[in-house]
């Protein structure tokens, strides 16, 4: 009875809502704000997740910290609508309107005609006798495989460069004109998402190195990266890297150097997601404001600032987090601006992470930490209890898409395949690797006995102490 009350009641709610709204629409195009302004707000409190009351509210003045405050709440409660971002957009006047895409472009960007208009060339050839050119790390450019002409590219570092603001920057032309003439290989194991401009060619995938990849036809926007770490360390001191570490385990199997099966090493550029900001984070707790002899508790509140800095996101859902973790950090001070010539005869991979999904996983990581050190931070020295934190206010958040290098290598040891990570930035390595289990539990074993005499030793020297 009472679940169908509920239903009841909740239907006659949204009926009066839609009127409420209806009302509202037709008296702002009609011209009488005040009423429109009326109707609206009686709607917003009958349901204030929808985000069709706000965006019609926002109209109803000419305040700009009013029409903003509608339209952050509209985006809150629909973090994905375009209209609440493009009225943001052109509020903050943070961009031209000449930028915008057209409406209806948001989310399914045509593909273009002419890649070379959108900043990107498809192939790099020498310009002293017209041979295929890759990037050469050793020599910081685009280097020919034939005459061996090097051709040095223009690096600009955003160490000191901030983030694009988030909400703000994502209809814009700009945010995604080279990612889009790139052509899409999904591998049909992992699911990683290869770009590649038009003319190379990839067999495996540089993740999971298998050879089943399909030409995807995806329309979906990707935003372009902003900067990008460059790769340091070639194939040759990665595999140097690679058995330097293997083999020197302390629990390695004796067999290991025999056994192991030929490996094979792969490099390419991964997509990460960048946050700046500030956290805001209010408390509450009971403070003892009393005497040494009478406690007397009062509650307090307060607010506590976190101003987090290079929040750094995986934005590939198929890389083993533990395993990245393992190989940082990166030295996101040495990060330059993205030129596509970096990546000349480099595999890229795309993104799969959203910014928006990656946003909420670093908000989510800031909030931890804070909340962590909380009660460390509030009145350090004096008579608390009961300390709670509070609301949360994010200000000032920015996103960068980062590039950062890796070599992936697989190899084999009694029919189990082993995977190892290597930071093309800094050469360090994690990963996978076999263990004797004979010599775990050997070393197990032998440390169970020395605490123990460890302990008898103790217990004698106590005793042996109270008996003087």
């Amino acid at each position: 009875m009472n679940n169908r009350s509920n239903k009841d009641r909740k239907s006659f709610e949204q009926q009066q809502y839609e009127v409420l709204l209806s009302s509202g629409i037709a008296a702002q195009k009609s011209g009488d704000r005040d009423q429109a302004h009326d109707y609206l707000t009686r709607a917003t409190e009958i349901l204030p997740t929808d985000t069709r009351a706000w965006l019609w509210l926002s109209a109803t003045t000419d305040d700009l910290n009013e029409q903003r405050e509608y339209l952050e709440i509209a985006l809150a409660a629909d973090p994905n609508n375009s209209a609440a971002k493009r009225g943001l957009v052109l509020l903050s006047e943070k961009l031209d309107k000449e930028r915008l895409l057209d409406e209806g472009h948001e989310g399914i960007p045509e593909q273009p005609t002419e890649p070379a208009d959108v900043g990107t060339s498809t192939t790099y050839l020498c310009p002293q006798c017209g041979g295929h050119t890759v990037f050469d790390i050793s020599e910081g450019g685009l280097a020919c495989e034939f005459c061996g002409y090097v051709q040095i590219a223009e690096e600009t570092s955003t160490a000191d460069k901030g983030g694009q603001v988030l909400d703000f920057e994502l209809p814009t032309t700009r945010a995604h004109r080279w990612a889009e003439a790139q052509h899409r290989l999904v591998c049909d194991q992992c699911g990683a998402m290869t770009l590649l401009a038009e003319g190379e060619r990839i067999k495996r995938c540089p993740y999971c190195g298998s050879q089943h990849l399909i030409s995807s036809s995806e329309t979906e926007e990707l935003i372009d990266p902003q900067s990008i770490a460059l790769m340091q360390i070639d194939q040759g001191d990665a595999v140097r890297r690679i058995k330097q570490w293997l083999f020197s385990g302390s629990f390695i199997p004796d067999d290991l150097r025999r056994n192991v099966r030929s490996s094979t090493i792969r490099a390419a550029y991964y997509p990460f997601w960048i946050f700046d900001g500030t956290l805001e984070m209010g408390w509450t707790c009971e403070v003892n404001t009393g005497t040494s002899r009478t406690t007397q508790w009062e509650t307090q509140s307060g607010v506590e600032y976190e101003n987090f800095k290079d929040v750094l996101i995986p934005a590939l859902k198929a890389i083993d987090r533990k395993k990245l973790a393992a190989i940082e950090p990166y030295d996101l001070g040495a990060l330059v601006d993205f030129n596509p010539e970096h990546l000349a005869g480099w595999h890229t991979l795309a993104y799969d992470v959203s910014m928006a999904d990656a946003s909420l996983l670093a908000r989510e990581q800031v909030a931890q930490t804070l909340q962590r050190s909380l009660g460390g931070r509030v009145l350090a020295g004096q008579s608390r209890r009961n300390l709670q934190s509070g609301a949360l206010n994010w200000s000032g958040i920015t996103y960068r898409q980062v590039l950062l290098p890796m070599w992936i290598s697989a190899y084999g040891y009694r029919g189990k395949v082993y995977r190892v990570f290597v930071n093309g930035q800094t050469g360090k390595v994690s990963g996978d690797r076999p263990q004797d289990r004979l010599k775990v539990v050997g070393i197990a074993v032998i440390s169970i006995i020395a605490a123990l005499i460890i302990i008898f030793v103790v217990i004698v020297f106590l005793m042996r102490a109270n008996i003087l």
